[in-house]
């Protein structure tokens, strides 16, 4: 009864839902020239404030049969408030509220725990999420602070209400034609969607002394496009003296263009782990898709994790984690379809499939998901969007069933 009650709202909401959603990937910021703004003063002046602000329903049930895992809701308002100062002789800083708070009293859970739009503790979010220095000189640039970052394996992976966001130094340079390089140092982050509504240090995954990257995008080859990360724990022990899990985190993906059909392409992926005292782990995967019709966009995908679970430190690269998407990343296989459809301007409308069978003696990575995923842009600064997710484990899984549905509102300025 409550799936269909929850697929008429979803399908009522389309009216005003759209925009294709496709695998987040990293954005390449341009670096900008550097010129004298005059005064600190003027700089100040010259600064930019934005917001990019959301209100957010989310709404988690699981079966019947279930009756040991509450039902998880929350209706929650906020965003980014964001000031970016000018340029002062190459230098310029940013500072930024981090914010989610409740709308009246629909939660549940723990007062809302199980979403990830509200604290680990049911509380509101509100913290300084952004305060760097950052200093471009020609094609390079310097950023130290509080900050997203945006590769492949450390990302902000904005899935909820708020990014995730490190602390950290990263230098960018693209003196190489086509190619942007990447160095980081990251010491801590705020956890997945920020719902640790601080920064807080993750030793005991990550080592005492951090993680390091190197992270790299080119072009220069016509119609490919390749992208790679390696990160390095630099210690193999956390401050309590205690072994940590995995040593490093490796990824490498690939797109060319077919020279047929419209918009018609094929990607790859490599990824892996070096476990510290265990097998080191593989990730392989691919994907297929064109445009029909300049209104249908379909593809074809596979995912393949082999001999140990595959993590990366903050992100979802794999062509196969949507919505509600893996637990643990076990070694399992995944085949999925997606369609997107775009009728009108600025609508469209994704549905997906994926079927993800973990390999013997693994329990958690063994479902299916169905998948939908709306937006529509409703003028220069509003859109709305709306995601729905069936999750089915299999018998043979110990997670429980069950469905997703949210609605975003967003507004930015």
């Amino acid at each position: 009864m409550k799936k269909s009650l929850v697929l008429s709202v979803v399908a009522s909401t389309m009216v005003m839902a759209g925009g294709t959603i496709v695998p987040m990937e990293p954005v390449v910021e341009a670096v900008p020239a550097v010129t004298d703004t005059g005064s600190f003063g003027d700089a100040l002046k010259n600064g930019k404030f934005t917001a990019n602000m959301r209100v957010f329903y989310f709404d988690r049930s699981f079966d019947e049969d279930n009756t040991g895992v509450p039902n998880t809701t929350a209706l929650t308002a906020g965003g980014i408030m964001k000031y970016e100062s000018g340029n002062y002789y190459g230098f310029k800083f940013g500072l930024a509220y981090y914010g989610s708070h409740r709308l009246g009293d629909i939660f549940t859970r723990e007062e809302g725990t199980g979403t990830s739009i509200l604290g680990r503790d049911g509380e509101d979010l509100a913290f300084l999420g952004e305060a760097y220095l950052q200093y471009d000189i020609g094609s390079t640039m310097l950023k130290v602070g509080r900050q997203q970052l945006s590769t492949p394996l450390i990302q902000n992976h904005d899935l909820r209400i708020l990014p995730s966001v490190y602390e950290a130094a990263i230098i960018r340079n693209k003196d190489i034609a086509d190619t942007t390089i990447e160095l980081g140092y990251v010491t801590k982050y705020t956890g997945f969607t920020s719902k640790d509504n601080t920064f807080n240090d993750y030793n005991t995954k990550w080592g005492e002394d951090g993680l390091a990257y190197i992270s790299f995008a080119n072009k220069s080859i016509s119609s490919l496009t390749v992208r790679g990360q390696y990160v390095k724990a630099l210690s193999d022990t956390a401050t309590d003296g205690s072994a940590i899990t995995v040593e490093d985190y490796k990824y490498l993906d690939v797109k060319y263009s077919l020279p047929f059909g419209t918009n018609t392409y094929i990607k790859g992926q490599y990824g892996g782990n070096s476990y510290v005292n265990a097998d080191d782990s593989t990730l392989l995967g691919a994907k297929i898709g064109t445009t029909l019709f300049d209104m249908v966009d379909v593809a074809v995908l596979y995912d393949q994790i082999s001999d140990n679970s595959f993590k990366s430190v903050e992100s979802g690269p794999m062509y196969s984690d949507w919505q509600q998407g893996y637990s643990n990343y076990e070694a399992s296989t995944a085949f999925g379809g997606q369609i997107v459809v775009k009728p009108l301007d600025g609508l469209s409308l994704k549905f997906g499939y994926v079927d993800v069978s973990a390999d013997e003696g693994n329990v958690r990575d063994d479902f299916s998901e169905f998948n939908f995923d709306g937006k529509y842009t409703i003028n220069d600064y509003s859109k709305i969007r709306a995601r729905y997710s069936i999750k089915d484990q299999t018998d043979a899984s110990d997670r429980e069933d069950r469905d997703d549905f949210r609605i975003i509102y967003y507004m930015n300025f």
